[in-house]
């Protein structure tokens, strides 16, 4: 047995016409088969219903009308050429997760991050391929580029399966004439239809730790944990009674007026201040300042070092210029002096004070020594390679541009900063793969024993793509310095005319100002009498008698 159409049933009081569909199964229950018209077609009458035809406005009005079906065939078109792109790809082999290489390349040729490029891989094949029924509206510039945009949102985490669901569904709608709202409704609608039945994702895969909110004004941070709700109560609970319990050993070494440090005394002012911290502040401490427990597996032999660039003249308190976290998040230089007076030991690493480029330390074995890896961290804060954005503080690898001769170190390629650069790892991995071949671009100042400028690298990609990059160059400094010494000299004139100001008031007599803000008054609260108030008889005020202030 097959299905058969019943005849269109109007909904009322909506712009949509149903038609049911009888499954023959009798076990699964009957879906409504929507198709969604809207109450007119969207053409020129539509359109200019608001507006006279004939006139400039009219015009306007279809010119903008024709820009965004222009827009949208554009966008058809990158999308048709990021979809061939992938399919065509040998790298890829036609599976998504291979397209991390594809991305690479595109971003070269949109002038984008890699990640970027990879997610608009997998949407131009998603549309292309898996949804061609709405594509083909795109296409034809009779769907707006900011509909098809909402669609690839809402089925971003769908299967393929699903996917293609949804674009059946939507070949129902009357997508050239119906509104954003109707649209948007109808999208939410198929999606919820396409992933019926499928079995909810578990708490356990929304372990995640974030950093967010991170304002460089104030120089704080938030650190988001999610997790399943039992968990993150576990969490909470041990640290409350963790804090409870270094806040009443903090009391009571206070009240025995105990010598030496208390503990998670994170400010050493605790003695000072005569009081435990509270419960908020020791929770944040003991978070951040406890050894986090990894048994069985070995603690990493290198602690993790965090990076503050902080120029010397902010040390002094010459300059307010802001420091660097990582080279990547300015931070504000009261902070920064804060942190360096916690500290006994400083690296002194000097830059250009043209072009901001680091000095360069040497090395004479394979493995960088320290220096040069504090000063890799200062140019690559993020992957080396075209368009990768990813951070190199922590999951990353220093890389030798001209391989090491293990066996014959002064034929290959230095252990020198000219010779290194910082890689994620997995870009590390397509390197020693050779689908990405980096080459040092000589530098003639320094062949010349001249200033050395920044350092550039040709990359060649999987054989057929060439790009250069260049190395982070601490060229904001300069002008942020002189910005913020420009707001400080226009801080300190107000202020000194603030200053003239009161002290000139100061000098005028009591009686006299006391006068005159009464006046002012008088006048804020009768407005329509301002033009006959007459001045104050002097006798009056006199017998008012002082204000109490």
């Amino acid at each position: 047995m097959g299905e058969f159409d019943e005849a269109p049933q109007t909904v009322p009081g909506t712009d949509t016409a149903v038609d049911t569909t009888v499954a023959a199964d009798p076990a699964v229950s009957p879906a409504p088969r929507w198709r969604v018209r809207a109450r007119r077609p969207l053409d020129e009458e539509q359109l200019l219903a608001e507006v006279e035809p004939g006139t400039i406005e009219a015009s306007r009005v279809l010119a903008l009308h024709r820009t965004m079906q222009t827009r949208a065939r554009l966008y058809a078109h990158e999308l048709r050429q990021l979809a061939t792109f992938f399919r065509e790809d040998p790298e890829t082999g036609g599976i998504p997760e291979n397209a991390d290489m594809t991305g690479v390349k595109v971003a070269v040729g949109l002038r984008t991050c890699a990640a970027r490029a990879w997610s608009m891989v997998l949407d131009a094949r998603t549309s292309v391929d898996l949804m061609p029924a709405t594509f083909a509206h795109l296409a034809r510039g009779d769907m707006p580029e900011d509909f098809h945009r909402y669609l690839l949102r809402q089925v971003r985490r769908l299967d393929d399966a699903q996917k293609e669901s949804v674009d059946r569904h939507l070949a129902g709608v009357e997508i050239p004439a119906v509104s954003k709202a109707t649209f948007e409704a109808q999208v939410r609608l198929a999606v919820r239809l396409a992933t019926a039945g499928a079995v909810p994702e578990p708490p356990r895969a929304s372990r995640s730790v974030e950093i967010v909110d991170v304002d460089t004004t104030t120089g704080t941070a938030s650190l988001c944990v999610t997790g399943p709700i039992l968990e993150i109560q576990g969490l909470a609970h041990r640290l409350d009674v963790a804090a409870r319990t270094v806040q009443k050993a903090q009391r009571a070494a206070l009240q025995d007026d105990a010598e030496g440090r208390f503990p998670f005394d994170i400010d050493g002012d605790l003695a000072e201040r005569g009081r435990a911290l509270s419960l908020a502040t020791l929770r944040y401490a003991i978070l951040t300042h406890s050894v986090l427990d990894i048994d069985p597996v070995q603690e990493t032999r290198s602690p993790y070092k965090v990076l503050v660039t902080v120029p010397v003249t902010t040390l002094m308190g010459l300059e307010n210029t802001p420091a660097m976290l990582d080279g990547l998040t300015p931070i504000p230089a009261e902070l920064a002096r804060d942190l360096a007076a916690g500290e006994s030991t400083w690296l002194r690493i000097l830059t250009d004070p043209i072009i901001g480029a680091p000095c360069d330390a040497v090395a004479e074995s394979y493995a960088p020594t320290a220096q040069m890896r504090l000063q890799l961290r200062m140019r690559h804060p993020v992957c080396a390679v075209p368009g990768c954005g990813r951070p190199t503080r922590l999951a990353a690898e220093d890389d030798h541009i001209l391989e090491y001769d293990h066996d014959h170190p002064d034929e290959g390629g230095q252990t020198s900063l000219a010779n290194l650069h910082r890689l994620c790892w997995r870009h590390h991995q397509l390197k020693t793969a050779g689908l990405l071949d980096p080459t040092r671009v000589p530098d003639p100042s320094r062949e010349l024993g001249g200033s050395p400028g920044p350092v550039a690298t040709d990359w060649e990609i999987d054989g057929g793509i060439r790009a250069r990059t260049v190395e982070h160059t601490d060229l904001v400094t300069p002008v942020t310095a002189e910005a913020l010494e420009a707001a400080w000299r226009i801080h300190q004139r107000l202020h000194a005319d603030a200053e003239r100001l009161a002290a000139a008031e100061r000098a005028r007599p009591r009686r006299e100002r006391v006068n005159e803000q009464r006046r002012e008054a008088m006048a804020i609260a009768h407005p329509h009498l301002r033009s006959r108030l007459r001045p104050p008889d002097p006798d009056a005020l006199a017998a008012l008698g002082d204000p109490p202030f």
